[in-house]
């Protein structure tokens, strides 16, 4: 884990190195986005009261939000394929559907609440596929971290409920609009991974069971402008 986090910060440290390294005023934009943000069903797995079991969790449709801020790089760039680093913040909510846990047989828990958010941090690079037009694919990808708030609760006051920042990464795929010399209306899906994320289980009296952990994936659907300076 440490080295991840090292990993992610050395990425965070060479794409601001790289975006101070140029002109401010020289392909620097910014972005703004929105949307809709779906949470893949997890399988926590994990030692409970001394036993292996596991918390199958599915998860509500939700939202995401999110801005950016990044630039070309002409070095990176030619006449076909447009190279951009970014730097994005982005914040997503998705409440929880269900939860079936492994200790109480296959039916479903009742009085499921609760849900996880996610605030991440990432470095992306992105490609532009230019043509002629006002339409311009893209694609690329972002190394970063994840903070997960999770705020589960099931049963008879059983809960998940912790926080974890774990090694995230990402990859995107869309397409802008030029509505005008500096602004682009855009959309795009992204498919996030926030590695290794872990939490306390607790019983109704607040006392640790045990602690549980997955991969929590996001597919999201977003819509945004991009003003360039």
């Amino acid at each position: 884990m440490i080295s991840r986090i090292l990993l992610t910060a050395g990425v965070l440290s060479l794409s601001a190195s790289a975006l101070a390294a140029q002109s401010l005023n020289d392909g620097l934009y910014v972005q703004g986005f929105l949307g809709y943000s779906q949470l893949q069903d997890s399988i926590f797995k994990g030692s409970v009261n001394g036993v292996s079991q596991s918390v199958d969790t599915d998860f509500d449709s939700g939202f995401g939000l999110g801005a950016a801020i990044g630039k070309e790089i002409p070095q990176w760039s030619n006449e076909t394929v447009g190279t951009r680093i970014e730097l994005e913040l982005s914040y997503r909510d998705n409440d929880v559907d269900g939860v079936n846990f492994s200790g109480n047989g296959p039916a479903g828990e009742s009085n499921v609440s609760g849900d996880i958010t996610q605030t991440s941090l990432f470095a992306n690079v992105l490609f532009d596929f230019k043509r002629e037009g006002d339409w311009t694919p893209y694609a690329g990808f972002g190394l970063g971290a994840t903070y997960s708030d999770i705020d589960i609760n099931y049963g008879p006051g059983v809960s998940l409920d912790d926080s974890d920042t774990n090694f995230a990464a990402q990859v995107i795929a869309g397409v802008a609009y030029d509505i005008s010399a500096t602004t682009a209306f855009t959309v795009d899906a992204r498919y996030a991974r926030a590695f290794d994320v872990s939490s306390q289980r607790l019983a109704p009296n607040g006392a640790s069971t045990g602690s549980v952990e997955d991969d929590l994936d996001t597919f999201s659907i977003n819509f945004g402008l991009r003003y360039n300076f």
